[in-house]
């Protein structure tokens, strides 16, 4: 792992909470008690350098910039390893958004961008196991996970510390926003100005009129109708073209109940593919594309038409729907890594190879 030494120059990035400007500083390094309470880091005089990589691989940096937020904290090894790559989920609540997130990171801790060429490391330990024992493990034992709690700023979900078959390792960091903060907090929805992907969210129960989804959306309470989350969004980004720049990938989560509907079908009994293909991403992107088209109308499909790269993908985070909180037969998570795998592909953490390889997808 690569670490500064103390009087060194760190490269400058943005915060992921403020969108200031921040860099390494030891001299505002803190650590987490065992109440979870922030307390001053000192380094002494550690000499070793492998004893004082350990201490900043658990180690926090306070950003200087709290005028207009709360106090937060960043971890060290996020501003120690290049630029990071900020992932946010766009959404409403209830669409899933968590459910898809958590297995996603899952998946990848399964090893599941192996066959990428891609290997893997937390950003920190503890949040990391705290990630993995309140979020995958709760999930994974049938439990319905709680929606995103409404916050005034953005906040890490997770951050990994991701290194491609090109060796170049860069952290990063996955958000997961409430779809009412996205509509009603300016401090949110400046994060969102300088975020390097997005991926859009889209809930059937809200999308598609097929008649056989009728009933459990009058279960629910759910009624049809355009996500707001995804106009916000999509208003609030900077342009500078008639396309906007960021990386995106289109989800039409729950597909689970589609499975029986052409061509959702076909695609989650696709199997994992073994390589990155282009082409494999725009076949399920025009599938997709004309499938929410024809039945959802030009709404639903805006994130695509206003993106200058994008893909759309068939995904089911849990196999299956709840009942009173609970996934009686457990989660069977289907093609949840690929919209991941799509965003950063053209994010360029896989890769540059020409032809069918990463740097063509989405194109």
């Amino acid at each position: 792992m690569t670490v500064p030494v103390p009087g060194t120059t760190a490269q400058e990035i943005l915060c992921p909470y403020c969108l200031e400007v921040v860099a390494y500083d030891e001299r505002q390094l803190f650590v987490r008690n065992d109440k979870q309470q922030y307390e001053p880091l000192h380094l002494g005089h550690q000499s070793s350098p492998l004893r004082l990589a350990d201490t900043l691989r658990s180690a926090y940096q306070r950003c200087s910039n709290a005028d207009d937020v709360q106090a937060h904290y960043i971890p060290v090894p996020y501003l120690t390893h290049g630029s990071p790559l900020t992932v946010a989920m766009v959404g409403d609540s209830a669409t899933g958004k968590t459910h898809l997130l958590t297995q996603m990171i899952a998946e990848i801790t399964d090893g599941g961008l192996d066959p990428y060429g891609v290997t893997w490391q937390s950003v920190n330990p503890q949040d990391h196991k705290t990630f993995m024992d309140e979020r995958v493990d709760v999930l994974r034992s049938g439990t319905m996970l709680e929606h995103t709690p409404s916050r005034s700023f953005a906040a890490f979900v997770e951050a990994l510390l991701l290194t491609g078959p090109e060796g170049v390792t860069r952290p990063v960091a996955f958000f997961d926003l409430s779809g009412e903060d996205l509509r009603r907090t300016d401090g949110v929805l400046r994060f969102m100005v300088g975020v390097d992907a997005l991926i859009f969210v889209v809930d059937p129960l809200r999308a598609l009129p097929m008649a056989h989804l009728d009933p459990l959306r009058g279960q629910l309470g759910f009624t049809r109708g355009g996500d707001p989350a995804f106009q916000t969004v999509l208003d609030r980004l900077p342009r500078t073209g008639p396309y906007l720049g960021v990386a995106a990938a289109m989800v039409i989560n729950k597909s689970d109940l589609l499975r029986f509907e052409p061509p959702v079908d076909r695609w989650l009994g696709e199997p994992p593919p073994g390589r990155l293909s282009a082409a494999r991403f725009r076949d399920e992107s025009r599938d997709a594309y004309a499938y929410l088209r024809a039945h959802s109308g030009p709404a639903w499909v805006r994130p695509f038409d206003s993106v200058l790269r994008c893909t759309l993908h068939f995904a089911s985070a849990t196999g299956s729907h709840d009942h009173r909180g609970t996934f009686v037969h457990g989660t069977r998570p289907r093609r949840v890594l690929e919209p991941l795998v799509s965003v950063l592909a053209m994010c360029g953490l896989l890769g540059c190879e020409a032809g069918d390889g990463p740097a063509t997808v989405g194109m």
